[in-house]
């Protein structure tokens, strides 16, 4: 069968005004103006122009993003950026910023929309973002949950991430065969030096493709077993411990224990 370019585009409009008001709700008073990532036929859009003077919207479907403005009654503080939200210029929709940003995401692009979020928390005043559900529990997972993944890592080293409530299929035209969540994300201070983080993204990024081993086999380190278990006894980890329990303080140790020049 054929998929239809909606289908293609990923687009489950939002129909339930309750949930665009919640979303907007969550957002904070400041500063003042909010991005939009896939306003859509704008249900979330009318309710972030009734707050903020200023809304920059994100639209890949160009025949929206040109409908957008005229299906509002041409707002002055509408702003419709015709783009793809995963390679428009960042810096250049947050001009001037931080901004609050919003949005309902695409399924099947919402965790490298995330991504790029975290890698600019500069950018970012505070998110509050529609996903899938599956999604919206990665990015929130704490250490030992099930979920906890690469994401929950990355989200972490970066924002704080809340999980604020669920969105059943019904809310969105048409429905989608899967259940939502909105999540809140909040820059935090640096968790540590630059260089520190970036290789505590580098170790777990590669110890949870291997999520079933111990932490001792599962880091990417070109040393024997028993000198990566003796550090990381050191470290007061078990060896034994799964990627997944690592707390975010244990990530930015093993970077510190195991610097880039050690990798395997």
């Amino acid at each position: 069968m054929t998929r239809t370019r909606r289908q293609r585009l990923g687009q489950h409009f939002l129909r339930d005004e309750r949930v665009a008001q919640r979303i907007v709700a969550a957002l904070s008073p400041e500063p003042a103006r909010v991005v939009e990532i896939g306003p859509g036929q704008g249900a979330l859009t009318r309710l972030l122009l009734e707050r903020y003077p200023r809304v920059r919207a994100v639209e890949v479907d160009v025949a929206l993003a040109q409908a957008l403005p005229a299906l509002l009654g041409q707002p002055a503080g509408l702003e419709v950026v015709a783009a793809d939200a995963l390679e428009v210029n960042l810096e250049e929709v947050a001009s001037g910023g931080p901004w609050l940003w919003a949005g309902n995401l695409p399924y099947s692009v919402a965790t490298p929309i995330v991504r790029r979020l975290v890698d600019r928390p500069d950018l970012v005043a505070a998110a509050v973002l529609m996903v899938q559900r599956e999604v919206a529990l990665r990015i929130c997972a704490g250490p030992g949950d099930a979920e906890r993944g690469f994401l929950s890592v990355v989200v972490e080293l970066a924002m704080r991430a809340e999980p604020l409530f669920e969105v059943p299929a019904r809310c969105f035209r048409p429905a989608p065969r899967v259940t939502s969540a909105v999540v809140r994300l909040v820059p935090r201070p640096p968790a540590a030096q630059g260089e520190v983080v970036a290789r505590a993204r580098e170790l777990a990024a590669a110890a949870f493709t291997r999520r079933r081993k111990t932490l001792a086999n599962a880091l990417p380190v070109g040393l024997p077993r028993g000198e990566v278990a003796a550090r990381l006894g050191a470290l007061d980890l078990d060896p034994g411990m799964r990627p997944q329990e690592v707390r975010l303080d244990g990530w930015l140790a093993l970077a510190r224990a195991f610097p880039c020049g050690e990798a395997a």
